[in-house]
Parts: structure tokens; sequence; C-alpha cells
């Protein structure tokens, strides 16, 4: 094994420190050398020379040449005289040196012949090492000496290291050429660090247990430029003390400053490049850089051949945005803007994105006119295409205070509207009383005027939205805009069928008027259509018409749009594609902003109780009604409500469902379609809690709504049998109850519609005939996949085959209808089903393994680990999950369990446990 030479500080060097050392130790045998350190900017050539000197035991003499000494006669030398060991012996040359002015002409041979003598002098007592930084740097007269003393060492006991950044072009050619010619020259040349290189550094300063997070991004911040990872290396250690535990990368102040540093070094030619290149940013090309610099084209060249061989670029690119931010900030802000004004005029015949341009404008500085506000318009709508939501709000605010233009700021503000509703709902309303305002001033496009009215109609704010619409109409320059007004007042009309006293009939457009429209208006009357189709009862037409507007979503179809034709799918009685297309429309990345998911979300929840997953039901309704995406709904979260409701209401949680129904909704939510749900909602709680008369009185308020605004199909609500089951729980009205039955009977309805009202009926039957009528119910659950009604069919089935002491069949029955229940977690059926005597009619208890099935594998892991006494945090860990999760699961658990705490839990999970 070959012992270290190099010095621990000194990363990955060791050949390079081999090399240097050696030559070292001849010349302090007596063969001299001169030796060359080279390298891209801030690779540690300097630490290199400095951990030799140190080693080698010669006197050393030290020069740091920089670009502004360069000028200078004998700058690079006087450095080398001034130190103690020469100045005594060569007092004569110091005052030579120091003095610029009146020199002789032949002081050159004067000074390197004195040199020579005193070096040479000096190295017979010890040997001399002569360290010069930097020489690419160096005066022209100083290196003249150096070169007379660098040819006259071969048997000296001297020693001449130089570091020189590596260019493509020498600095001093004649020198290096002349150096070249010497047999006692070596080069040494270094290269950044690689990765593994970096890995080491990092973990040198900051510890064995660096996260391979944060070295893999040191390298990306840094590509192994030496200057840059000290100085990432200290951004990270001040971020973790001031930030116990921080594992982000954080490139600061010393970061900035060794960027910044290691830039002015490459000298004015990069310097330039780098600046043209970070005001470019996206949009920069080499031939744009040398057109915004006005170097020539081999300049341009080797000087971003130089940043990038330091590492400074890389393809083009910063290596970390705040490399890039310090080279913007080093500008001041008159060449800020005149760069931005040259990239402004170079880009703009280039066909280059708006939103490059709208940069550059705003770095000019002009922020104002009908043309800027052009531009940055055109920015927000580029930004809003690629998703960019808040960055389209910054750039239409910019508009909006570049124009003069009261027309044109209407526009902007609907625009921005439109946005906010996407991302931030809640902000939007802050624009709705200067919408208004213009509305009434006639400021607004057709397009704009129904975008606000839906607006407005969403928020439960019918009348405002009708008052926008007709004061829209009369302006309507076009036919096209008529149109469009025209089919907001049909979407109004289905929305709000009871705004209007009597209710307004929806007459929607003829299928050949409907054809001449264009695009986004087109789809949204097809979706009104179908809505109005289903609401008909039909079926067919509303779900080929639905199915069209979905297909079509990607490009032509707002979010309202999009939530007609749901509805209209889903009051046809088609959950299945409800199901389909919320699982189409979610995997879309068109369709991904908050508002949108709120929406998917709750046509889940809605589908997902229709299904009996009643968890699943809760989960996606409760998605939907989160904080952030609320206003989004409006009224129409009344849908995501009701749905939340049921669940909860079939699961056992009457708490959380009454919570729910607390929920504040706008006032004009009674007289939508949404507000059915809610009073169907209210309904289902109060048969749930025993007040079976104020259930019977919400249905029947629900079904009197529904048939006076003509939308009285089942697939909104099934009012008469809820209607006629809280007759027969309330024990009287049961002729009431049986004319309900029959007369739900006689009308069209879906498969799992005509299950319930089967369910219902058999209930009013001798027990011969309910059985009859519920084996005809359990026959159209294989095509509706309800498994929480299938559960009440056979506990119902069961329970007639045990008033006719079929007892092993009512055995089966509800042994089935138990595993069912257990599945959706229906707690009240378990019940009903586990109280019943075996002795009367073959039930059994529901045991805890049986209701330990109706766990998710992730609650079972953690409640086995609750019921041998494990705390949350303890959990947390062991299943790498927070903490906050493990509790979310518990309460989960207790609840399908039927138990009060973790003390309850079922043997059988401590077992597992």
């Amino acid at each position: 094994m070959i012992a270290r030479l190099s010095p621990p500080d000194l990363i990955a060097r060791d050949d390079e420190f081999g090399s240097l050392h050696r030559a070292l130790t001849r010349a302090g045998g007596g063969r001299g050398v001169v030796a060359a350190v080279t390298g891209p900017i801030a690779c540690g050539k300097t630490e290199l020379l400095d951990a030799a000197a140190a080693k080698a035991g010669f006197v050393t003499l030290r020069a740091v040449c920089s670009m502004e000494e360069r000028a200078l006669p004998y700058g690079m030398l006087g450095q080398l005289l001034d130190q103690p060991e020469l100045a005594a012996r060569t007092p004569e040359l110091v005052r030579l040196t120091a003095s610029c002015e009146n020199l002789p002409a032949d002081v050159d041979n004067r000074l390197g012949t004195e040199l020579t003598r005193t070096v040479l002098t000096l190295a017979a007592e010890r040997p001399v090492l002569i360290g010069i930084d930097d020489v690419h740097h160096a005066d022209a007269p100083s290196l003249r000496c150096l070169l007379h003393l660098a040819r006259r060492i071969s048997r000296a006991r001297v020693a001449i290291v130089l570091t020189e950044l590596l260019r493509p072009t020498p600095a001093h050619s004649q020198f290096r050429a002349a150096l070249l010619s010497l047999r006692h020259y070596q080069e040494i040349a270094l290269r950044p660090l690689t990765e593994a290189q970096t890995t080491e550094l990092v973990r040198r300063h900051l510890g064995q247990d660096a996260h391979d997070d944060v070295v893999a991004q040191a390298f990306r911040a840094t590509g192994g430029n030496l200057l840059l990872g000290h100085g990432l290396i200290d951004d990270i250690r001040e971020a973790r003390t001031r930030t116990s535990g921080c594992l982000e990368v954080v490139a600061g102040r010393a970061y900035r400053l060794a960027y910044l540093g290691s830039l002015y070094r490459c000298g004015p030619a990069a310097l330039s490049v780098a600046r043209a290149s970070a005001v470019l940013g996206e949009s920069v090309e080499l031939t744009l850089v040398q057109r915004m610099t006005g170097l020539d084209t081999e300049a341009v060249e080797q000087a971003h051949e130089q940043l990038v061989e330091g590492r400074l670029l890389r393809e083009g690119r910063f290596p970390h945005p705040a490399a890039r931010s310090v080279v913007l900030d080093d500008l001041s802000a008159a060449e800020r803007r005149g760069l931005h004004e040259l990239a402004l005029e170079l880009l703009r015949d280039r066909g280059v994105a708006s939103k490059v341009l709208a940069r550059h404008q705003m770095g000019t500085g002009r922020v104002h006119g009908a043309e800027v506000a052009g531009l940055f318009t055109d920015a927000a709508r580029e930004h809003h295409l690629r998703g960019e939501l808040d960055e389209a709000v910054t750039y239409l605010e910019f508009a909006y205070r570049a124009s003069d233009d009261p027309a044109v700021h209407a526009a902007l503000r609907v625009d921005t509207a439109a946005i906010e509703r996407l991302c931030d709902p809640a902000r939007s309303g802050r624009h709705v009383p200067e919408l208004l305002t213009a509305s009434r001033e006639r400021l607004l496009s057709s397009e704009h005027a129904v975008s606000l009215a839906c607006w407005l109609a969403m928020d439960g704010r019918p009348g405002e939205a009708a008052e926008v619409l007709a004061a829209q109409r009369s302006a309507a320059p076009s036919e096209q805009g008529r149109a469009h007004l025209r089919v907001a007042d049909l979407s109004l009309a289905l929305i709000y069928p009871g705004a209007a006293d009597p209710p307004r009939p929806a007459d929607p457009p003829a299928e050949d008027e409907v054809a001449s429209f264009s695009g986004a208006v087109r789809h949204r009357a097809v979706a009104d259509k179908a809505l109005s189709n289903a609401l008909r009862g039909w079926s067919e037409q509303a779900e080929a018409k639905a199915e069209y507007v979905l297909q079509h979503s990607r490009v032509t179809t707002d979010r309202t749009t999009t939530m007609m034709a749901l509805l209209a799918l889903l009051y046809a009685e088609d959950t299945d594609a409800v199901q389909s297309w919320v699982d189409k429309l979610a995997g879309d990345d068109n369709m991904r902003t908050p508002a949108d998911e709120a929406v998917h979300a709750g046509f889940r929840a809605e589908a997902a109780l229709r299904r009996g997953d009643l968890t699943a039901a809760v989960e996606c309704g409760e998605a939907a009604l989160a904080p952030r995406v609320v206003p989004s709904w409006g009224m129409a979260a009344a849908l995501p409500l009701s749905s939340t409701v049921a669940a909860a209401i079939r699961l056992g949680d009457l708490d959380r469902a009454e919570r729910w129904l607390a929920e504040p909704l706008p006032e004009e939510t009674s007289d939508s379609l949404f507000g059915l749900h809610m009073v169907w909602a209210r309904g289902q709680h109060h048969l749930a809690a025993g007040r079976y008369r104020a259930a019977y009185n919400a249905f029947r308020d629900c079904g009197e709504r529904m048939r006076r605004w003509s939308v009285d199909v089942p697939g909104l609500a099934l009012w008469r049998v809820d209607a006629a089951e809280a007759l027969l729980l309330l024990g009287r009205g049961r002729d009431e109850g049986l004319r309900l039955i029959s007369e739900q009977l006689s009308r069209p309805m879906g498969s799992r519609a005509r299950v319930m009202t089967l369910r219902v009926q058999a209930a009013y039957s001798p027990p011969a005939k309910r059985i009859e009528l519920l084996d005809e119910a359990a026959d159209l659950l294989i095509m509706c996949r309800d498994q929480y009604e299938l559960a009440r069919v056979l506990a119902d089935m069961g329970e007639a085959c045990g008033m006719l002491r079929r007892h092993s069949r009512a055995r089966g029955l509800f042994r089935r209808a138990r595993h069912l229940a257990t599945q959706c977690g229906a707690v009240p059926l378990l019940r009903r089903l586990g109280g019943e005597s075996s002795d009367a009619d073959g039930t059994q208890d529901v045991t805890p393994a049986q209701r330990i099935t109706s766990l998710t594998e992730a609650e079972r892991r953690v409640a086995s680990h609750a019921a041998v006494g494990r705390t949350n945090k303890e959990i947390a860990s062991q299943l790498f999950v927070t903490s906050s999760t493990v509790e979310q699961h518990l309460t989960n658990v207790f609840r399908k369990l039927g138990v009060k705490g973790r003390q309850q839990l079922p043997k059988e999970l401590s077992d597992a446990g």
C-alpha cells in the first residue's frame, strides 16, 4: 500500500501533489525545476502550491498577480523583491521596481541579471521556492525577468512554480512558448472535482452521515468547482445552526460570493458573457450573447468555454438559481435595463414566446401603454396554458396597470378572476363588485358576461346573474354573442329551477341551431341539453350528449360545463359512467387545478355512495369539501355534502353527519337542483335519528319541489320511496305509503332505483310476497353492484324467511348480509343483524374476527400494534408513517369495530401484533 503524500485537507489531489512534491525534491537536490500548475478557475491550484510549499522546507518567495496590476511594470517582480530574504540583498533593485518612471533602457537585462544572481546566491545557502499565483495576469516586464532566471536554474536548488488559469489561448503566449523549450519545465494539469470527489469533500466537512440528496444537490450546484463547494458547505453549516436538522442545500451568501469571485477572476470577456447569459435566461444562445456583448465570435466562444471548464456555466445554464441571481444583482440598474433592452430588440423578431418578451419588457422599466398591455396579456395566456396559474395572474395584473382602457380593464379582471377560481377560489370574489359595475356600463363582452353570470350563479346569486345577462343582451354585437347569452339563460334556468315563480321551463335550442354555435358555446349547449334530457327522464339521449361533451373536455369545455355533463350522467342513473369519466378527467394534466380536483372528488363521493362504498364516499366527500376549495363549489357544495352526510349515517357516525349538515351554504341554494340534495340528506338524518315525522316532511318537501320544477327523476332523489319508508317506521299512513310506492313503480327508473323501491314495497307486503319481491331486487343488484343495498335486501329477506320458519335459508342470508355490511362498515346495519336471538331466526352475534375483516390492510397493521399497547408515536416509527396518519387509521378502526378505545380492541388483533 502506497503511503499518502498529500495533506488531509487536499481533496483528491494525490497524483498531482505527488508530481509537484517529486519536482521540489529534485530541485532541493540541485536540479532546478519550473512547474506550471494549470486548470480551470477555482479548481485548487493555489491550495496545491501552498500544500507543497509547506512540506518542502524551502525559502519561499510568493507573488500574487491580479488583473488590476497587469499594466504596472515590474509589479510582480516588485512583490518578490519586497520580501525580507531578497530586500536586504538587493536594495537597488527594490528602488528600481518601486519607481516606474524614468527607467533606463537596459533595465530589463539589469533587473533580470541581478534577480538571477541574488536568487542563485540565496539558493547556495538554502533551497528556494518561487511561487507565482495567477501568472496569466502578470505584467510583461516581470515575466521577462522571470524567464531570465528560469533559463539558469537547471543546476541550482531553485523551484519556480506558477499557477495559471487554463485558457484556449494563453495570456502570454511568447512567455509560455519559451518555458516549453526548457528541459526542466513540467506542467501539472488540474480538473474540477468529480462527483465522487465532491462527495468526499462534503462528507469530510459536514460529516459522513450527510444525506445522499445533500451530496447530489451539492454536486449539481458546484459541478466540482472547489471554491463554490467550500462556499456551499459554509452556507449549509450556517443553515444548520439556524434550523436544527436542516437537510436542504442552501446556496446563500458564501456561495454567491464564491461564484462572483470566480467569475471576476475569469476576466472581462467572461464576465460580459455571464451577464448576457443571465439576462437572456432560457433564451440564451451564443449568437445572441455575442450581439449583446459586442465581442467578436472567437472571444465569446473562448470566454464561454472558460466558464464551462470552470463549471460556472453548464450547457449555457447557471449551475444554481443563486448563481444567476448574484450575476444579475451585480449589475447596476442602468446596466440591467440596457441589457434587457438589447435582449428585447434581439428576441422580438425571432418568434420567442410572449412570456419571455414580457420578462425583458419588465426589465426595461417601460411598463405602460396598449402594446405593453397586450404583451403582458399574451404572456399570461401562455403561463395559463402551461398550468402556471400564479404567474398568469401576475402578468394579468401587470397588463391591467399598463392599460388605460376601461373595456380592457374589465376583460383583464374577468380573466384574472377565472384563473383565481382555479387556484385560489376565495380570492376571486374580490373582483365581483368591479365586474358588476363593468356589466352595468356595458363594458363586458358576451363571453365575459356569461362567465360572470356563471360565477354568480354558482355562488348562490342567481338574481344578479340574470341581471348581468339581461344587461348584456341588448348590447350583444353578434349572433354568436346572442347565442352565448341564450345558452347561459338556459343554464341558469336548469340549475335554478326555483328562482322564478312560477318556475321557468327550460327551452333548449334546436339541434340545428346548436350545430351552428362555436366551440365552447356549442359544448355548453349540448351539456345543458344532456342535463335537461336527464331531468325529463330521457336517459339514453342524456347519456349520449353528456359523453360527447366529456370526450371534448380537454380543449373546449370549462369546469361548469363538465359538471353539467357529469350531473346529466348522475341523474340518468349511470353511476359507472360517472366514475369512469371522473377517473379519466383526473388523469388529465389539463384538469389538475385544486378546483377541478374538488369536483372530481365530489362526483367520486356520490358514485361511491351509490355503489355502497361508504368509507370511500366519506373520504372523497371530505376531500371535495376541504377549506381551500369550498369556495369553488359555491352552492354546488350541496352535492358532496349530501353524499358525505348519507355515507356517514350509514357508517353509524351521526355526529359527523350532523357537523356536515351544519355547514353554511348560500341562501339561494334552496332554489337550485343542488338544494334538493341537501333536503334529501336532512331527511336521511332525521330517519337515522328516529325523527320519522320530520323525515317524512323533508322527503315530501323534496318531492313537491321536484314535481313543481319538472325534475322528478329517481336519479336525483327517490323521494317517494324514502317517504314511504318513513311512514312505515312511523307506524301510520300505510295507505299513503302504498300509494307512493305504486306511483314510483309506474315511473321509469334504473336498476338501483327499482331495487330500493322493491325493498320498501316488500316491507309493506306479507312475508311470502316479501321474499318474492326481495328475490327480484337481489337479482337486479347484480347489475348495479350496490353492496350496501344488497346487504339490506339480504337482511330483509333473512327476516322474512325467519318469519316463515325457513331458518336454514335465513342463517345463510344473514351470514351474507353480515359479511357485506362488514365490508361496507355499515355499523347500524351490523347492529341490527347481530341484535336478534338465534333461537328466533337463526342469526348470530357478529364476532370480532368478522368485524376485523372490514379493516383495510393499513388499518389492520396499525390496530395490531395498538392492541399490544404501543403508542401512536411508536406505531408511526415502526410503520414509517406520521402520527396523524396513525390517529386517522385508529379512528376508522374504532368506528368499524364498534369500540371506544384501544383497550377494547379484540384479542385477535393482539395476537397478530
